[in-house]
């Protein structure tokens, strides 16, 4: 059931065909109204807050959203994805809420995203890394196509894992912007 983010997003945003697995059909599922405020900075990038994903950051534009539950062996889940492309990089955060009956080992279910991200866009895993962010275990990865890199992160918050991941050219890249989306993405436990 783990790689669910990786999954989404390689869907939504690469348009690379995801490969097979043992769940049914999505069902698209009305997704929550984002909680924008004001521009934040010189660069035009706004505070986006998703009172439901319990989470801030700072990006270059309000994302568009998607949630999808799917129905699975192991009772429902729901994926949820935030993603913004702009004309070099694109910026995606997700996370998906288990059925509470479903049980899963944490550290495997980082490195089945992990995994599956890389295969799905067909790139390279450069390096990766344990780290604990904000008192969360999480694992930092970086993956090369041809002409990209993509820098992630997946946490593992109580039962729900978060994705988030910058894409940009492998011939532009800006280390200052990934810096300021990585380090204002905060999790709040309510």
């Amino acid at each position: 059931m783990s790689r669910l983010v990786a999954l989404l997003i390689i869907t939504l945003v690469l348009s690379a065909p995801a490969a097979a697995h043992e769940h049914t059909p999505r069902t698209p599922t009305p997704a929550p109204t984002p909680n924008p405020s004001a521009v934040t900075d010189d660069n035009g990038w706004v505070r986006f807050n998703s009172d439901l994903g319990r989470f801030t950051v700072l990006m270059p534009e309000i994302p568009t959203d998607k949630t999808e539950t799917t129905q699975s062996e192991h009772g429902p889940y729901t994926t949820h994805l935030f993603i913004v492309k702009n004309s070099d990089n694109v910026y995606l955060i997700g996370w998906v809420d288990y059925d509470p009956s479903f049980n899963f080992n944490r550290q495997s279910e980082m490195e089945a995203n992990r995994d599956n991200f890389v295969k799905g866009i067909k790139a390279t895993l450069v390096s990766t890394r344990p780290l604990q962010i904000d008192g969360y275990s999480a694992l930092e990865f970086v993956a090369e196509t041809s002409d990209r890199v993509f820098k992630s992160r997946v946490y593992m918050v109580g039962r729900r894992p978060y994705q988030i991941v910058v894409g940009y050219p492998k011939d532009a890249p800006d280390p200052a912007i990934v810096n300021k989306f990585f380090s204002s993405f905060k999790v709040r436990v309510n």
